[in-house]
């Protein structure tokens, strides 16, 4: 099955007594959902945001579908790294909308200025996004209109639209009040069920264990436990894992 990404020996320092990663490495392939769990401040995000180019790693290696984002700290070219940086979409935890555009527009202006499409091209799968979404008839609404939840699903649809590889989640529930949280899981359920290959940071341990493939427990910058979601979730190994798991009254 084909490797869509690969993290070798990652690091990531944001002070010389600030190391946030401290050397992970970890595979996700086509179709696969890696959920990444632990507590807050363990570099669940961090490694979503340097496989998105968000932040520059301090050492180690990332390929993104075969291609070398970065070897050993050593990045490759500008124009290759804009390249890669296509394959992946990531989806916000606070949704990172353009509030001076409307529902339409942040789902069409990406596409044509990122992907160069025609704006009857773009707008054409913008809406069948949004319908996709539940959106329909929100298309002229802006941002401040819409429910957390909605302005969450038009993010999804938005990064969907410029067609990646692979979707990354950084906990796209944790704006959300808790009512509205089931619809966001729900649609990225039904993304698992249509084989996009997906990085889910998420503090939501059953959806963990439902959505995912495949399960990575972090606590400070290292992976402590990682295996099936049954395994993980259900039958922790370390004692690190199950005082985590033990704040949560159920899942």
């Amino acid at each position: 099955m084909e490797e869509i990404i690969k993290v070798e020996n990652l690091k990531k320092s944001f002070r010389e007594n600030l190391e946030v990663l401290k050397g992970i490495s970890f595979s996700v392939k086509k179709g696969e959902v890696l959920g990444i769990i632990g507590p807050s401040g363990s570099g669940k995000s961090t490694i979503l945001r340097c496989i998105s180019q968000l932040e520059q790693v301090s050492n180690g290696s990332i390929y993104i579908c075969g291609e070398r984002l970065v070897e050993n700290g050593q990045y490759t070219n500008k124009e290759k790294r804009h390249e890669i940086a296509l394959k992946s979409g990531l989806v916000f935890q606070n949704f990172n909308l353009f509030p001076h555009y409307s529902v339409l527009q942040n789902v069409t202006e990406p596409q044509i200025r990122v992907l160069k499409k025609s704006r009857d091209e773009a707008e054409s799968l913008a809406r069948e996004l949004l319908a996709r979404m539940g959106l329909s008839g929100k298309e002229n609404n802006y941002p401040c209109e819409l429910s957390g939840g909605q302005q969450q699903r038009v993010s999804i649809a938005r990064a969907l639209a410029l067609k990646p590889q692979v979707l990354l989640f950084d906990e796209p529930t944790s704006a959300l009040d808790p009512e509205l949280t089931g619809e966001i899981l729900a649609v990225i359920k039904e993304l698992a069920q249509e084989k996009m290959t997906m990085v889910v940071v998420t503090h939501e341990m059953a959806f963990a264990r439902d959505i995912s493939s495949h399960i990575l427990f972090m606590d400070g910058g290292y992976i402590v436990e990682e295996g099936e979601p049954e395994e993980i979730i259900n039958h922790p190994k370390t004692e690190r894992m199950k005082a985590f798991l033990a704040r949560f009254s159920s899942y």
